[in-house]
């Protein structure tokens, strides 16, 4: 059995090349047909779901390694989680399966877990659910996309339920893993004993080539019904530095700018999505990681050469991260005092305007959008008042200054 409910959204890995990601999908393939739970790990929206999504739609790569057609390959999703408890996990794991396996009896248990609505239920009707699939000769694999996400239930006793699906399938079920950092750097005490057996294996995924990011390029031209020139391409590989999403940001920047490509240095770096992305990477970064950045001294066995974001000489991937580094220097004394993420987004509104009065509401928005209606005005007189201090503290020129009944500017 192979895939038949495919989403909308897996519909672009499905036309990918069999250039796409090609030494990294072989071996992949090679760790999930030997039984090896395998984690993926890379930068945050390098193209980790799409690796895991271009596996999902062409099961033929594991048919043939195994010689098999009783393969079910179930994607589950962490971004469809609302609630991040053990009983919402099991629950879509358990859905997932009882989806896609086309069994009565796999459904009734899906149905009856329903009823008692228990974290305890829905890992047990799980487990018979793994056991019938394997009793039948079915090999299933669990594609999970954005496993750090349910860090919150994150446990010993978590790790052991799923170390127990490994124990009653035996070599009929294995996992794979989309993470933005090893699993014992987030916890550590998730491998004791033998939950070291599932997560044993761990294969960074890098920035990819111009060929990988052809796959990506190739997506935007279908949803936009275009055909980018050679130049253009080569400008977004070269801005990305083969990562998906800073190419994808450039391309609808282009496109914005009607493909003009005058200036285009000054329009990439002051782009506020691109700013965006650059501060989501920063931020992902540990404080040893970023002194490390900002210093220029990287250890050889640093985790910034395992994925990719500096390359064997110690530069950074692409230049729009370097050039966000580098203005992170302005913010930042030696002994490693910054802004804080609000303060950096106040700052950058500021900034990109400078000398332009901005009203108080479309600051809150920009710097509180999840929560804007909530934020009141004396919240924002004291960010402005810890920006303000921080600018005298880092020695930045710029001051911010106050437009009554208005808002506020940079000066």
């Amino acid at each position: 059995m192979t895939n038949d409910i495919m989403q909308k959204s897996l519909i672009y890995e499905s036309l990918y090349s069999s250039d796409f990601r090609k030494s990294e999908i072989s071996k992949i393939i090679g760790f999930l047909s030997s039984f090896q739970p395998l984690s993926l790990i890379g930068l945050p929206r390098v193209g980790l779901a799409r690796v895991l999504r271009y596996i999902l739609t062409h099961p033929e790569l594991l048919e043939k390694k195994l010689k098999s057609q009783k393969i079910l390959l179930l994607e589950i999703d962490l971004n469809d989680m609302f609630n991040f408890t053990e009983k919402d996990f099991w629950q879509l794991i358990l859905k997932r399966v009882s989806d896609q396996a086309n069994s009565k009896e796999i459904n009734d248990l899906y149905l009856s877990a329903g009823r008692t609505n228990d974290a305890f239920t829905f890992f047990d009707n799980t487990k018979r659910a793994i056991r019938l699939l394997c009793s039948n000769d079915f090999l299933v694999f669990l594609l999970f996309n954005r496993f750090d996400r349910v860090f919150s239930i994150f446990s010993y006793l978590f790790f052991a339920h799923l170390q127990s699906l490994k124990d009653i399938a035996k070599q009929k079920i294995n996992f794979f893993f989309t993470l933005n950092r090893p699993l014992e750097f987030l916890f550590p005490d998730a491998l004791r004993g033998g939950n070291l057996e599932v997560f044993s294996q761990k294969y960074f995924l890098k920035p990819g080539t111009f060929v990988d990011l052809l796959a990506v390029i190739g997506e935007f031209e279908r949803s936009r019904k275009v055909k980018l020139s050679e130049k253009i391409k080569t400008i977004a590989f070269e801005y990305s530095g083969g990562h998906a999403q800073y190419c994808l940001l450039i391309l609808q920047i282009l496109e914005n700018n009607k493909y003009s490509l005058k200036n285009i240095d000054d329009l990439f770096k002051k782009d506020p999505e691109i700013w965006q992305q650059n501060l989501e990477l920063w931020d992902y970064l540990a404080l040893e990681e970023k002194e490390a950045l900002l210093n220029k001294k990287i250890p050889q066995e640093s985790f910034l050469y395992q994925i990719g974001l500096v390359d064997s000489k110690g530069e950074i991937f692409n230049p729009l991260f370097k050039d966000f580094v580098e203005k992170q220097k302005e913010f930042t004394k030696s002994t490693g005092q910054e802004l804080t993420l609000k303060e950096k987004k106040l700052f950058q509104i500021l900034k990109d305007r400078e000398g332009e009065i901005i009203l108080r509401e479309e600051i809150i928005n920009f710097v509180w959008p999840e929560k804007a209606e909530k934020v009141n005005e004396w919240t924002l007189d004291q960010l402005i008042k810890r920006l303000r201090k921080k600018l005298v503290l880092l020695k930045i020129e710029s001051r911010v200054k106050t437009v009554k009944n208005q808002g506020y500017k940079l000066i």
